[in-house]
């Protein structure tokens, strides 16, 4: 029998007690039914207030009857819910253990401070790609409902050190700080900076001042959910048609379109290769936006001829499958085969 059947069992075989004392007074004694009720309950809470009625002895026989049911029954509904309490705390303890270990394995993965109702669309963001990411949250009812939906999560501070040091940011790719305070953004960042000088951080800027602030502090990147909203809804109203775009490529699920940054490495067989000539349009229907040259600026519209160079970070659109397999293109080295026509080519 479950735990849950125990308990409903339980608390059926406590009312069916009730009824049958409440009976058995009413037809035994010939007492109404309010005066049944009560001799029955302080008989099964053992209050010890005497007789409500002189009793017969068939009545006290009764009487004696419900005293060792009622123990019984009450003996089974406390050791159910004493075994529910042990069970849910050792559950708890296993799966904070699980959590703990899980996390301590992670490798180049995302840190994010702060799952308020910002940070929760970047957890649905973070959770879409597929990639590792820790949650670091104060508020205990959050952290919950998260750990239930799977996720790793550290409740505490993003400004102690040492809970920054269990998200194993020493070895985290980047940390998104979305905190709804700017003082608190700032204090997490200068901590992770100097945890981690070489992690990339983006932080949230809920006024203007604050984003000079994150900056100085070490923000490699600053975001103001306020700032990027007013845009879009002026953007919405003066140009409907762009912002349906903007819309449609980074936030509908209904098309496979995603922007991505790829970086051309060492030896890949698109270094030294005319964009034209690298198939990732012609076959893969991929768009190059920008490329930024390792030592130059971003190249908006980047010319056909534009020879592609290791170091090369290409901005590109196009389905996930396709960006997937220029990913895997840009960094492939030479000296396997491939074809250089048209590298992206199964």
């Amino acid at each position: 029998m479950t735990l849950r059947k125990r308990f409903i069992f339980s608390l059926a075989a406590v009312l069916a007690i009730l009824i049958i004392g409440m009976t058995g007074y009413h037809f035994i004694e010939g007492w109404n039914w309010f005066d049944g009720l009560y001799m029955t309950v302080i008989t099964l809470a053992t209050i010890g207030y005497g007789e409500t009625h002189p009793l017969t002895h068939m009545g006290r026989a009764f009487t004696l009857f419900l005293i060792v049911v009622g123990v019984a029954v009450f003996g089974f509904l406390i050791s159910s819910l004493t075994q529910a309490i042990i069970e849910t705390e050792i559950a708890s303890v296993l799966g904070r253990r699980k959590v703990f270990k899980d996390i301590n394995q992670l490798n180049n993965h995302y840190i994010l401070c702060g799952a308020g109702r910002v940070g929760m669309r970047i957890v649905d963001e973070l959770e879409k790609k597929g990639v590792d990411f820790v949650i670091i949250e104060h508020d205990p009812v959050v952290a919950e409902k998260l750990l239930n939906r799977g996720m790793l999560v550290l409740m505490g501070d993003a400004t102690d050190e040492q809970v920054l040091e269990g998200a194993q940011i020493r070895t985290a790719r980047a940390l998104i700080t979305a905190a709804s305070g700017d003082a608190e953004n700032v204090y997490i960042v200068l901590t992770a900076r100097g945890l981690n000088p070489n992690i990339f951080i983006v932080a949230r800027a809920n006024d203007f001042p604050a984003e000079r602030q994150l900056k100085r502090a070490g923000a490699n990147k600053v975001v103001s959910p306020v700032l990027i909203g007013s845009h879009r809804m002026a953007q919405a109203a003066l140009s409907p048609a762009v912002a349906d775009f903007i819309e449609l490529t980074t936030m509908t699920e209904s098309l496979d379109l995603n922007f991505d940054q790829i970086r051309i490495g060492e030896g890949s067989p698109l270094d030294g290769i005319e964009l034209k000539d690298s198939g990732i349009r012609s076959e893969h229907h991929i768009i190059i936006v920008a490329i930024i040259p390792s030592d130059q600026e971003m190249i908006f519209n980047p010319e056909p001829d534009r020879i592609l160079k290791a170091g090369d970070l290409l901005i590109a659109i196009g389905t996930s499958a396709g960006l997937a397999k220029l990913a895997k293109t840009a960094s492939y080295k030479r000296g396997h085969t491939m074809r250089l026509n048209n590298p992206l080519k199964s």
